[in-house]
């Protein structure tokens, strides 16, 4: 049994993926096999990480990848972290909040 969901909403141009669980590098496979299959290239994406019982860089660089990704290649990506403080604190302290967490 997966300890992780991903839940994915396709609408016409826009794909919403919906993380909870533990997002840390025991899942981060699974995590980008699932992305490579249920997104579809070129389309914008609303990524919303809520009820998080864990949560690495692994996971932050994935998410990091996939809004590099679109500036690169024409698509919006907006993200949206509903995550504990201590777990904000540690992106604001490496330097990434102002590139996953504000980026909506």
């Amino acid at each position: 049994m997966e300890n992780f969901k991903i839940k994915y909403t396709n609408k016409k141009e826009t794909t919403d993926v919906v993380f909870s669980g533990h997002l840390d590098v025991t899942n981060i496979e699974k995590i980008v096999d699932s992305l490579k299959t249920n997104i579809t290239k070129g389309n914008s994406l609303n990524i919303k990480v809520k009820e998080v019982e864990t949560l690495d860089v692994t996971f932050v660089q994935v998410i990091f990848s996939l809004v590099k990704s679109g500036k690169t290649e024409g698509y919006e990506v907006r993200t949206s972290f509903d995550i504990p403080k201590e777990l904000e604190q540690l992106l604001v302290h490496a330097g990434l909040s102002g590139q996953l967490i504000e980026n909506k």
